[in-house]
């Protein structure tokens, strides 16, 4: 992770060490974080692939997990409020969401369905709080979630995965499999599929993610793929490492967060701050987390 003999002793001493990683492309916030965790990379890793670390993220308002090929009811806890709703009827194409054509066609079709009710409070046509109405604009926007995207590799998390030294060397499976999912697999590994609701910045953002742990001896690697998110960003790949220390586990975490946001001008400078922001929100994540896990 390029850490010095110094930042390695901060890391045993319980201290967060961050670094910088090249990037896979100038659309990429890349950084790697290493810490100390008082519980053995088995247990960790059961943790999370559990859900039982996910909401220790105070953004994250929901979770839950697919079953088999997925279905609705696997979204019952998934709740929204109008205004998203609204925002997903009237989409358009652009940077607002990530919606393809067919999926912008599919929420904009809602619109001519049902009455056009005025709302009681400023009299204008305000459809979307038709009971009816939103039902339906509530069932699409669920079946896209859960039914249309489909997990894959992005392409994007491809690159990363394939220059990926450490993987190379230790754990050429996994490395195959993260980029050729889903015809590569690692034999034993576990995986799940979640969805998750974010209200980053006041916003709502759903996210569907995919889980891998693998294990190398006492060792443990973690996957974990965003590979679709409603805004905000493109997509996420992180890959930990969890290494057997005395006293505990060394996370060796590294973060790759795709957006056309830090592209194009002044991009060097835009990364530069988007990986301090990043930086901070994941160590403040990754104490509360620690703190959990480290209680006797």
């Amino acid at each position: 992770m390029g850490l010095s003999a110094g930042d390695q002793q901060r890391v045993l001493n319980g201290e967060f060490v961050t670094n910088d990683v090249s990037g896979a492309s100038d659309t990429d916030l890349a950084l790697s974080i290493a810490f100390l965790v008082k519980t053995s990379p088995d247990d960790l890793s059961q943790q999370i692939i559990a859900g039982r670390i996910i909401g220790t993220d105070p953004q994250v308002e929901a979770s839950g997990e697919f079953n088999g090929a997925g279905s609705l009811a696997d979204l019952a806890r998934l709740q929204v409020g109008t205004d998203t709703l609204r925002g997903l009827v009237n989409a358009r194409p652009g940077e607002a969401q990530n919606l393809s054509a067919g999926e912008i066609a599919a929420f904009n079709a809602l619109r001519s369905a049902g009455p056009q009710p005025r709302c009681r409070n400023c009299g204008k046509c305000c459809w979307i709080d038709s009971r009816p109405t939103r039902r339906r604009a509530w069932q699409a926007s669920r079946r896209m979630i859960g039914a249309v995207r489909r997990p894959t590799s992005p392409r994007s998390c491809a690159k990363p995965a394939m220059r990926s030294p450490v993987l190379k060397k230790y754990m050429p499976a996994l490395q195959q499999t993260l980029t050729d999912y889903p015809r590569a697999t690692v034999p034993g590994m576990q995986q799940v599929f979640r969805w998750v609701h974010y209200n980053i910045d006041g916003a709502t953002t759903v996210v569907l993610m995919h889980e891998i742990t693998a294990a190398d001896g006492g060792a443990r690697a973690v996957v974990q793929r965003q590979y679709y998110v409603s805004n905000g960003y493109n997509s996420e790949q992180a890959v930990a490492g969890f290494l057997p220390v005395q006293g505990g586990t060394i996370v060796a975490y590294t973060n790759h967060t795709f957006t056309d946001q830090v592209a194009g001008f002044g991009g060097g400078v835009k990364r530069s701050i988007g990986r301090r922001m990043m930086a901070s929100k994941l160590t403040q994540m990754f104490e509360a987390a620690r703190n959990r896990i480290d209680k006797p």
